[in-house]
């Protein structure tokens, strides 16, 4: 069964339009910052799908594209929104250029604003560990599940992937549920087996055909979180029309992770106004 990711934003949108009217009669207007760096083939098609919610939503969103040479113009453009009383949330969108000290901009960033989640002392969950907790909640609702727990207790859990978007988000983010994933990165030796022994797999890789039907477990669960482009297409670390009839559920791409990734950034945005009020 195909989880719809855009169908599940729509939820999730009524409930930021309904807080934003709220804000918006308290006289509060939210505000998003959005910082790229360098040019726009590295992050339009995130970006773009960003402002488009933004507009959606009536939240104002700041656009700010650097082409900078060292870090320290990025920190200075970061510290200078982070003082500006306007601006709620404030993120640099990834991926950063090589000669950009990726560290030192996400720790630049203030705690209040950091609506990415990306400070080792963040306020708030990175959103791509949101959306997948809230797309595994769905799926144990649909099995009549009572709880995501319940779901997860007797399942073998696998993360392909540990990346700091969303692999080791998800890692620790299961953890701090009470459960311990198996992992795979590029050192791990018995790849094959922990994929074909797994009953949920979450992928975060952003590379083609990481995981085959061949290769995975009978009525398994499939997440994919990686995201791969290629001459203006988006594709995941798996092929649909390859593994949709050997799983029980599984998040297409595009569609899947990612609207529902993009709604819960906006939560964390209201919550940072929320949390100014």
């Amino acid at each position: 069964m195909e989880i719809n990711g855009k169908k599940l934003q729509e939820d999730l949108v009524r409930k930021l339009s309904s807080e934003v009217k709220r804000l918006k009669e308290k006289g509060i207007d939210p505000c998003i910052a959005i910082v790229t760096l360098g040019p726009e083939k590295s992050w339009e098609a995130y970006v773009k799908q960003k402002l488009k919610l933004a507009e959606k939503l009536h939240i104002k969103a700041r656009f700010i594209n650097l082409r900078p040479k060292t870090t320290e113009e990025v920190i200075e453009i970061v510290e200078s929104l982070n003082r500006d009383e306007s601006v709620h949330g404030l993120i640099v969108q990834r991926p950063f250029p090589n000669e950009i000290d990726t560290e030192r901009v996400i720790q630049s960033v203030s705690k209040d604003k950091d609506i990415d989640g990306f400070r080792k002392d963040s306020q708030f969950g990175v959103p791509a560990w949101l959306a997948v907790r809230y797309i595994l909640s769905h799926i144990a609702s649909l099995l009549n599940f009572s709880d995501l727990r319940s779901f997860l207790s007797d399942k073998a859990i696998l993360v392909i992937g540990k990346g700091g978007t969303a692999g080791q988000p998800t890692i620790e983010g299961l953890k701090d549920l009470g459960f311990e994933p198996q992992v795979i990165d590029s050192k791990t030796v018995d790849k094959k087996q922990l994929i074909r022994e797994a009953d949920i797999i979450i992928s975060a890789v952003g590379k083609k055909k990481i995981i085959s039907a061949e290769s995975i477990k009978e009525k398994s669960i499939l997440i994919g979180v990686g995201i791969h482009g290629e001459d203006g297409k988006l594709f995941g670390d798996f092929d649909v029309e390859d593994i949709q009839k050997k799983v029980a559920f599984f998040t297409p791409t595009p569609g899947g992770v990612g609207p529902v990734n993009l709604a819960f950034l906006f939560m964390n945005l209201l919550q940072a106004v929320k949390n100014s009020e």
